[in-house]
């Protein structure tokens, strides 16, 4: 961030506070870490990437054993022999392409899983900083995480609050 935009949030929050403005700040990766719901669903979507993970790399294994043999035995077969093993290679690695982008890619079902488990779990956190903003009255509430503050006394932390809200 450079200093003159430094200044700009300074000069806005020393503004805001003139007026009596109400600010807190919590830590969203504490608050994830804490939270049961979220350690749930990342252990499912673990599970899920590592059974992704072995299939992609036993369909990788298994074209790397082919492409092995073929190359020991291409002299060896004959002309319809070597085009149906080229075919069955090049087939494998388009197999392999498709799962790469159905199962791993930006759309493809290990994105739409974690979207599915992490939703609801995010949905409630935020209700909670909503509701722990209303209840305490705040105007902002900040995340120490994105990098919005430079610094903050500990009395303004609502890190805790959340995390009680999440628990209630």
């Amino acid at each position: 961030m450079n200093k003159s935009m430094i200044r700009v949030i300074l000069l806005l929050v020393l503004s805001m506070a003139a007026f009596g403005q109400k600010f807190g700040y919590i830590n969203s990766e504490y608050i994830l870490s804490q939270f049961e719901e979220y350690r749930e669903a990342q252990s499912k979507l673990e599970v899920e990437g590592r059974k992704l993970e072995k299939q992609y790399y036993d369909m990788a294994a298994s074209l790397d054993s082919m492409q092995q043999e073929y190359e020991r035995q291409k002299f060896l077969m004959t002309e319809n022999n070597r085009a149906a093993k080229e075919n069955d290679m090049r087939r494998l690695a388009e197999e392999i392409q498709q799962f790469q982008v159905q199962k791993l890619g930006p759309q493809g079902e290990f994105y739409q899983k974690q979207q599915a488990l992490a939703d609801p779990v995010l949905q409630k956190i935020n209700t909670a900083i909503k509701k722990v903003g209303e209840d305490g009255a705040y105007d902002f509430i900040f995340d120490v995480v994105a990098g919005n503050i430079l610094y903050a006394q500990e009395k303004f932390d609502l890190t805790e609050k959340v995390l009680k809200e999440l628990q209630k």
